[in-house]
């Protein structure tokens, strides 16, 4: 990413979020965070992380993140190097950052960075129909 480049916030959903293992990896950095709905996507479960895809119908519940400009880079760079990420599709290699439309409560939509994955990696597994935090409190 060129420094810029604008510093769109993230959606997460997952092991980034507060109290979730990840995300001491990145707390330093958020300036707020608030609920928000990524639309025409699933979340599945692979076991200790979730795997958010594209789908025509469904929503996932997460935060829309905001981080501090000074931090900006390396927070993007940080989460790129823990999700694997691509920014060029290639079947069955993990996430990719994207950009997409997201909806926090109560604000109009933003677009945001969001890690999604491959198709091939959920095929066979059903979707989480609750947010990450409620999965792992009530388990699979």
């Amino acid at each position: 990413m060129r420094a810029d480049a604008p510093q769109l916030p993230f959606f997460v959903y997952g092991t980034l979020l507060p109290g979730e293992a990840n995300f001491y990896l990145w707390r330093e950095a958020i300036v707020r965070f608030r609920p928000a709905i990524l639309n025409n996507a699933r979340m599945f479960s692979l076991g200790r992380f979730p795997m958010a895809i594209d789908a025509p119908e469904g929503e996932v519940r997460g935060l829309v993140v905001d981080i501090r400009p000074s931090s900006y880079l390396a927070a993007l760079s940080l989460l790129d190097q823990l999700e694997g990420v691509r920014l060029h599709p290639v079947h069955g290699s993990g996430y990719t950052r994207v950009r997409r439309l997201v909806r926090p409560a109560g604000e109009p939509a933003v677009v945001a960075w969001v890690y999604l994955g491959d198709a091939f990696f959920v095929r066979g597994r059903r979707p989480i129909d609750v947010a990450w935090k409620t999965y792992t409190c009530k388990g699979p």
